[in-house]
Formats: structure tokens, sequence, C-alpha cells
């Protein structure tokens, strides 16, 4: 133990020095005119792919928060189902996902009613806990200063959570992220990844506007396509290929 003690009392002095408070104005947008991020301020780089428009699977409605009871937790508790609660899928093996979590942790620290459900993706309850160690740590290959994870995190069991998801479009993956009011019912999606950041899109912005009790900013349905294919659109739609923005076939 005394030879892992330096080591140790290292990480918490490196840690100090991270100023979370710097890194997290460069990581979130600015939230104190929430309603200001619509469509066309966010363009031309939020494109169509990644854009969730109003007639996306779910935003109807009838999406409710779905059963919860069967996590086990390594870190936290399930959320007040009463109250606003944003869900966010992640995996131990998703590195590249990495700086998402911390994001959503800096978001979590401005908007502190907001409560956060890390969902794992991982194959065993052992990398879920594996993660907790990372927990502190740098990681510079993914431009990480210090590993915050400040949501609750829990381990799928049977997949039964994800698999709930998926009704309302592709199987969740690391980044997909959903936002619930609080009678429970799903107001927004979005999909995150290595490349596209939370503060590209929309969702810390729509989180500000539910928990201040304002109207979500509203992108309109979907564009009809150019070369408008009635029958393949269709078929489109029930594949799921159309609902979830931001990730290809190819990205999962």
């Amino acid at each position: 133990h005394s030879a892992t003690r330096p080591y140790i009392l290292h990480k918490r002095t490196m840690a100090s020095l991270v100023d979370h408070a710097a890194i997290s104005k460069v990581s979130l947008p600015d939230l104190s005119a929430p309603e200001k991020a619509t469509l066309a301020s966010k363009q031309p780089a939020l494109t169509e792919d990644k854009t969730t428009f109003s007639d996306a699977r779910g935003l109807d409605g009838s999406f409710k928060l779905p059963d919860v009871s069967s996590l086990k937790f390594v870190k936290g508790a399930a959320p007040d189902a009463s109250k606003p609660v944003a869900v966010l899928f992640w995996g131990k093996y998703a590195k590249g996902d990495y700086r998402t979590m911390v994001h959503f942790s800096y978001l979590m620290r401005a908007l502190p009613e907001l409560q956060v459900l890390g969902v794992s993706c991982d194959a065993a309850v052992e990398d879920c806990e594996a993660m907790l160690k990372k927990n502190g740590t740098a990681m510079p290959t993914q431009s990480i200063d210090e590993l915050i994870f400040d949501m609750s995190l829990a381990f799928d069991e049977g997949k039964k959570v994800k698999d709930a998801f998926a009704k309302v479009g592709k199987a969740p993956a690391p980044g997909f992220a959903f936002l619930f009011d609080a009678s429970g019912t799903l107001v927004w999606k979005e999909v995150f990844t290595s490349s596209w950041m939370l503060k590209q899109g929309q969702f810390c912005e729509q989180c500000a506007l539910l928990l201040a009790g304002k109207p979500l900013i509203d992108n309109g349905p979907r564009p009809a396509a150019e070369d408008d294919d009635d029958e393949e659109e269709a078929v489109c739609a029930d594949m799921g290929d159309l609902d979830i923005p931001g990730v290809g076939d190819d990205d999962y």
C-alpha cells in the first residue's frame, strides 16, 4: 500500500489543478438564453442527419420513461420519477464517448436540478464497475484533463432498459441521450459521438428550457426528400432509420 500511496496523492494533486470552470465554459453552450438555440442558429454545423425533428419516433407524447427497476446501480441511485430526467447510454469500451460523459457532468453542474441516469451498454457488470476506477483520472488520448462522472451509473441487467428504448428507434449505443419531463414523457432525444459534442446540438438548451418550465425548441417535421419515394420512405421508417439523428448504419 505504501508504494501506491504517492501515486494516489499525485493523482489527487493533478486533479486539483484542473480548471473545471474554464473547461465547462468551452464545453457547454451559453445557457443564459436557451430559447435562442434554434435550428437556424445551430446551422450549418447542425445538419439534417444530426437534427431532432418533431416527428421523430417517440416524440408524439406516447413514449414514457421505461421501468428502471432492473438496473444494477454501481454509483448513485434511480432518479426521482416525478422530476425531469436525462438518460445517457455509455460504455466502458467506448472511450471515444468519455468526453460526452464529462460534458454531461458539466451540464449537471450548470443545471443543478437536472437528473442524469447513465445506463451502461457493457456486456458484464464488472466492466461497469471498473469504470468507477477511471473517475478522477486524466485521459490525454481523448483530450480529457480529468474524467468526472456526476451522474448515476447503472448496469443494464438483461438489456431490458436498452430493449425498451429500442422501441423509439435504433437500439441505443454509447452517446444516445434522451430527455423526459416530470410526467415521465419523452420530449427530446439526440445522439453524440467523439466528433459531435454536446455543445453543438440542442440537448443542453432543451434541458434548461424544460427545467425553467418554458416551451422546448421545435425544429418542425423532417423535410421531405427531394426524390420522394413514398414506398421506400415507409420501409425506412419501419426500420427506424429515420428516427435517431446523427447515427448511420456504420457508426455502431
